[in-house]
């Protein structure tokens, strides 16, 4: 039976984002109601909750299910916590053979999978369900996954330690969504934040927290958020996710997936999040002075070896010549 409690939300990041909320009887919810990410990339479907106070241990479970037919959603994932075995929610886990992946942390309120590599059949309206020793509750609005069609391989970018790289992150705008509310990068492995970038009053974009060695070099509006990172390091080297969200249109509300006693803790904006991934590689400096040397002494090898042939057959045809 659904209750205030029962609401939950449909996704969100591990960081504070603009999507819509839901508050009620202790309970807060925060999410964008739709992402789309790119055929063989990675994509998050994440989701970020608090619960009234408790002096009790969580314990409980994740699932996550498509194909929602009320009478026989499909399961796509599930972990516990705590538990020791393969399927534990407190760090990173994946069933052998298995694309979903955990990448939230439930002591902290975050119940967010990865999915990877991804599937055109994967695009569809997703739910999840969070079983605590303290309530059980569900997804209220699904989170809808668009799959977009593969235009090229992931992106890798390659850089050198002490310098500095773009991470590529362009996206197919819709006209539908005109402000851009915020650009966050995070890292796949371990997955985390890096840095988000929001839009100030003149018209530019900051990094939160002062964060100096990255710098939002495309137009977000303009379907580019392509980022500069400065002062590489070669722990730098990882696979990263681009996350871009914007305001959908005025009119759009989707507060028709609620039963009304709930509508009213349902709060805009609703948003839609681009995601794009893209691999850096970051080569030590020393490196390539290494392979210099190792080039030096075989070069002036191949020379002694040229001018020691040349006096070679010098000398024969000399001797013939006599």
């Amino acid at each position: 039976m659904w209750s205030l409690r029962g609401c939950l939300c449909t996704v969100l990041l591990s960081v504070s984002v603009h999507g819509y909320n839901i508050s009620a009887a202790g309970w807060t919810i925060s999410g964008a109601d739709e992402v789309s990410a790119v055929e063989g990339a990675s994509a998050v479907l994440p989701c970020r909750f608090t619960h009234p106070p408790t002096d009790r241990n969580l314990t409980g479970s994740v699932l996550w299910h498509n194909k929602l037919l009320p009478e026989s959603p499909n399961l796509v994932f599930n972990c516990t916590y705590p538990s020791h075995g393969p399927f534990r929610c407190d760090e990173v886990t994946q069933a052998a053979g298995s694309r979903f992946k955990f990448v939230g942390n439930l002591r902290e309120g975050d119940a967010s999978i990865m999915v990877e590599p991804l599937r055109r059949e994967d695009s569809d309206k997703y739910r999840y369900r969070v079983d605590l020793n303290i309530d059980s509750f569900q997804s209220v609005i699904p989170t809808e996954l668009t799959v977009e069609d593969l235009d090229g391989d992931v992106s890798v970018v390659n850089g050198t330690e002490g310098g500095s790289a773009t991470l590529p992150c362009v996206y197919r705008q819709s006209p539908h969504y005109p402000r851009a509310l915020t650009v966050t990068w995070m890292r796949k492995d371990p997955y985390r934040h890096i840095v988000t970038f929001r839009p100030q009053a003149d018209g530019s974009w900051a990094a939160e927290n002062g964060a100096t060695r990255f710098e939002l070099v495309g137009d977000p509006e303009l379907g580019n958020a392509s980022t500069r990172i400065n002062q590489l390091n070669v722990e730098d080297s990882d696979g990263y996710l681009c996350l871009v969200e914007f305001n959908k249109e005025i009119n759009y509300d989707p507060r028709g997936y609620i039963h009304e006693p709930l509508r009213s803790s349902v709060h805009p904006p609703y948003t839609h999040q681009y995601q794009r991934e893209v691999q850096l590689q970051v080569t030590p400096a020393t490196q390539s002075y290494k392979v210099l040397i190792l080039w030096i002494p075989l070069g002036l090898k191949t020379i002694v070896l040229l001018v020691m042939c040349v006096i070679f057959y010098r000398d024969k045809l000399s001797k013939r010549e006599d």
